[in-house]
């Protein structure tokens, strides 16, 4: 039988509790899926929140769930994070739907010197309102029960403030100079008796690359040069590959 999964802000407060879902998730289950009354539903509130549920109204509208087991899961130790300069078109949603699937926590969209994308303040709640749809969208597709957050745009200059907290950061760089992520991660855990750091991020150029002063600049608040293999990676690519090494670098799975 299928196991169908549902998004609802709100944690379930006891067993038997009928939960009623929003217009876009019940369309989702019932006319996208076909879920059907007593079908199974995985419901989960994006903050660890998981509960086992059934449907007991299959209405595409206002589809109702009865709730039938309630676990949590912990958030994990650590924190991976991206820096994403805006790419065009939509390349930015697929990008977050991916590193929502890898187990990013944190995904900062920043506008660079190279960047082709504009951003029209008037449309800015839209694009939020699409962003947080991807998030959901790789939540529910790979059964990650923590909702990735995305941060409001903001200028290279602003993020570099907002990254002081983060233990390991790191700038995709095709540099001479760069060294591979390995290299840097050995170079931390010699630096800090062998421990590997709690939180990571990496920053990720446009289509046309970090100018030389915004490689200084992030170099000015810490960040290293580093490789991410021996080939030029499309903008969005890179984003992926980088998360998927850092999270197995850092998880070990």
């Amino acid at each position: 039988m299928p196991d169908f999964r549902s998004y609802h802000e709100r944690a379930p407060q006891s067993l038997g509790e009928q939960i009623t879902l929003s217009p876009e998730e019940s369309n989702h289950l019932v006319a996208a899926n076909r879920a059907r009354v007593g079908d199974p539903v995985s419901l989960f509130d994006g903050l660890g929140c998981e509960c086992e549920a059934r449907l007991v109204e299959a209405n595409k509208r206002k589809a109702v769930v009865e709730v039938l087991g309630i676990s949590e899961v912990p958030h994990p130790d650590h924190c991976i994070a991206l820096a994403q300069a805006l790419p065009k078109g939509k390349l930015i949603e697929s990008i977050i739907r991916k590193a929502s699937e890898i187990g990013a926590q944190q995904i900062f969209p920043i506008v660079s010197q190279r960047c082709e994308a504009k951003i029209d303040e008037r449309k800015q709640d839209t694009k939020n309102a699409k962003w947080s749809a991807a998030a959901l969208e790789g939540a529910k597709q790979s059964g990650n029960p923590h909702l990735v957050e995305v941060k409001a745009v903001s200028d290279l200059h602003s993020f570099l403030e907002q990254s002081q907290s983060f233990e390991l950061k790191l700038v995709a760089s095709l540099e001479p100079q760069a060294l591979s992520l390995k290299q840097q991660l050995a170079t931390y855990s010699s630096n800090h008796s062998g421990k590997r750091p709690s939180s990571a991020i990496c920053l990720v150029g446009p289509e046309g690359d970090f100018t030389p002063e915004e490689y200084r600049a992030a170099a000015d608040f810490g960040f290293l040069s580093t490789r991410l293999g021996p080939h030029v990676m499309r903008s969005e690519t890179a984003a992926v590959h980088a998360l998927s090494l850092l999270h197995y670098e850092i998880t070990g799975i």
